[in-house]
C-alpha cells in the first residue's frame, strides 16, 4: 500500500511538472518579452530620434524606414528606443508600431506579425513559378526579401484578379537592383533610382526588365493553386481582414523561402558564423598583401573585386562578408550617395575604392552595425564573438587612426583571448594573428552586423 501511495503522488508530481512545463511553452510562445526584446520600427519614411521625450529636444539622429529598433520603455506619448548603433534616445509612438507581415513562400503561409508574435495566418498562393526569387520581369516569380507597402488600393481593377484591396509591395528593392545593374538588367540610373526611393519609402521605378506590380491581393482564383504572374494572393476574406488589421503606412513584408531560411537568418549569430566561414575560405585559399594591392585598381560594380591571391586588410572583410552577399562596395558607394555629408573629402563615390578605405569603414560601421566595446577581450570578454569586425591603430603615420582591419577569429591563444584574422602588411599572407592583447596595436572600432536584410541581402 506504501509503495503505491508513493507511486501515486510521483505520477501526480510529473503530471503537475508535464503541465507547468506546456503552459511555460504556451506562454512564452504567445509572448515576445519571452522570445527577446521588444522591437519596433519607423511606419514613416524618416523619424526624428530625441534625446528626450520633448520635440524640443535634441536631435540625435532619424530612423529610416523599416529599421528594428529595441525598445527601452514608454513614457507618455514617445517610447524609448536603442537604436542599431547602441545608441539611445526617444521616438513620437505615432510614427512606430510593432505590426508587420511575414511570408513563407514553400509553406504556402502569410502571417501577420506583432512583434515576435503571430496574430493571424493565411493560407496564399504565389507566382507561377514560385520555387526562385524574382529576377526579371514575367518570370512568374514571387519575390523574396525586405519590402514595404507602398500603395494601397480598395475595389482594384479587375475584381476578379485581385479582389477587394491590393497591397503593392516595393519590388525591386535594393538588393534586386545591385543583381540587375550586375546582370546588365537595368542601367545605373535606374540602380540609383530604386536606391533613393526605397531609402525615402517611396514607390521604387515599376517600368524596369526587373518587373513590378508585386502585390499582395485577394481574388477569384483564391489559394487553389499557384496563378499569380509574382504576387501573393490570400483569399478574398482573408485580405479584407489583413488590410483591416494592419497600420496604412509603410507596413514592413519579409518574404522567405521557406521556413529553415527564416529560422538560419533570424538565429543568433547568422552574419558571424557566416562571415567567420568565409574568412576561413579565404585563408586556405591564400593571399598576400603587395604593393600593387595598395593602388586604385579599376573593378566592376557591383560586387566587384581583382586578383584574389593579392590585396590589403580591408580586403579581407570585403570578400568574407561578400560571401553571404553583404556587399561593402555597395553599401558604401549607396551611403556616399544617400548621405554625402558624413563622408568628408569624398566630392562624389568612386566604387573603385572608397570601400577599401579603413576611415570610410569606420563611418559606415559606426551608423550601420551593432557599436561594440573597446576594450580588450581579457577585460570585456562577453563582448567579444567569432566574426566581429574590429578596426585597429598600428601607429604609422599615414594621415588615419584607423589604419588595419581584422575579423575576429574563433581561435584563441593560451590566455583565451581571441586572435584576428587579416593582412598584416606588404609581404605578409593572409593569417591568424594575437592583436587583442591591449598592448599593441590599439583597437579603435569593434562591430557586429545586423540581419543580412539590413544591408540587402539575401
Amino acid at each position: 500500500m506504501k509503495n503505491k501511495m508513493i507511486k501515486r503522488s510521483i505520477k501526480q508530481l510529473s503530471c503537475i511538472l508535464l503541465a507547468f512545463g506546456l503552459f511555460q511553452t504556451i506562454w512564452c510562445t504567445d509572448n515576445p518579452d519571452k522570445q527577446g526584446p521588444k522591437r519596433i520600427y519607423s511606419i514613416v519614411s524618416r523619424v526624428n530620434v530625441r534625446e528626450k521625450p520633448s520635440l524640443k529636444s535634441k536631435l540625435i539622429s532619424r530612423l529610416r524606414h523599416g529599421r528594428w529598433v529595441r525598445v527601452i520603455d514608454k513614457e507618455d506619448k514617445w517610447t524609448k528606443v536603442q537604436l542599431s548603433n547602441g545608441k539611445s534616445g526617444y521616438i513620437f509612438d505615432k510614427l512606430i508600431t510593432n505590426t508587420w507581415i511575414k511570408v513563407l513562400k514553400d509553406e504556402r503561409q502569410l502571417m501577420l506579425m506583432k512583434g515576435n508574435s503571430i496574430l493571424k495566418r493565411f493560407p496564399v498562393a504565389l507566382g507561377f513559378n514560385p520555387k526562385n526569387d524574382k529576377i526579371r520581369q514575367g518570370d512568374g516569380c514571387t519575390p523574396e526579401g525586405r519590402f514595404y507597402i507602398c500603395e494601397i488600393r480598395e475595389k482594384p481593377k479587375p475584381p476578379e484578379t485581385y479582389g477587394p484591396v491590393s497591397l503593392r509591395i516595393s519590388y525591386p528593392n535594393i538588393e534586386d537592383a545591385r543583381r540587375g545593374l550586375k546582370n546588365k538588367l537595368i542601367g545605373k540610373a535606374r540602380y540609383q533610382a530604386i536606391v533613393k526611393a526605397v531609402h525615402q519609402g517611396k514607390m521604387p521605378p515599376q517600368n524596369t526588365t526587373l518587373g513590378g506590380s508585386i502585390k499582395i491581393h485577394g481574388g477569384e482564383p483564391g489559394v487553389s493553386g499557384d496563378w499569380t504572374l509574382g504576387c501573393i494572393a490570400l483569399r478574398s476574406s482573408d485580405i479584407k481582414d489583413l488590410y483591416n488589421l494592419i497600420p496604412h503606412r509603410l507596413v514592413m513584408v519579409e518574404v522567405y523561402r521557406n521556413k529553415q531560411q527564416e529560422k538560419s537568418y533570424n538565429g543568433d549569430g547568422f552574419v558571424n558564423q557566416r562571415t567567420l566561414a568565409e574568412a576561413k575560405k579565404l585563408m586556405k585559399k591564400g593571399c598576400k598583401y603587395t604593393r600593387r594591392a595598395i593602388s586604385i585598381i579599376p573593378m566592376s560594380f557591383p560586387m566587384g573585386d581583382f586578383d584574389p591571391s593579392m590585396g590589403v586588410c580591408t580586403d579581407v572583410a570585403i570578400r568574407a562578408l561578400r560571401g553571404i552577399n553583404i556587399d561593402l562596395q555597395a553599401l558604401l558607394y549607396e551611403d556616399i550617395l544617400i548621405n554625402p555629408t558624413r563622408y568628408r573629402g569624398i566630392s562624389r563615390p568612386n566604387p573603385n575604392i572608397d570601400h577599401r578605405r579603413t576611415r570610410n569603414l569606420k563611418i559606415f560601421f559606426d551608423h550601420h552595425a551593432k557599436v561594440l566595446t573597446n576594450e580588450t577581450p581579457l577585460k570585456k570578454p562577453n563582448q567579444w564573438r567569432a566574426g566581429d569586425i574590429v578596426l585597429m591603430d598600428t601607429g604609422i603615420r599615414n594621415g588615419t587612426i584607423y589604419d588595419h582591419i581584422g575579423i575576429v577569429s574563433s581561435r584563441k591563444n593560451s590566455r583565451g583571448i581571441p586572435l584576428v584574422i587579416n593582412l598584416w602588411t606588404v609581404g605578409w599572407k593572409l593569417n591568424e594573428m594575437e592583436l587583442l592583447n591591449g598592448d599593441y596595436p590599439d583597437i579603435v572600432g569593434h562591430y557586429r552586423l545586423h540581419h543580412p536584410f539590413y544591408y540587402g541581402a539575401l
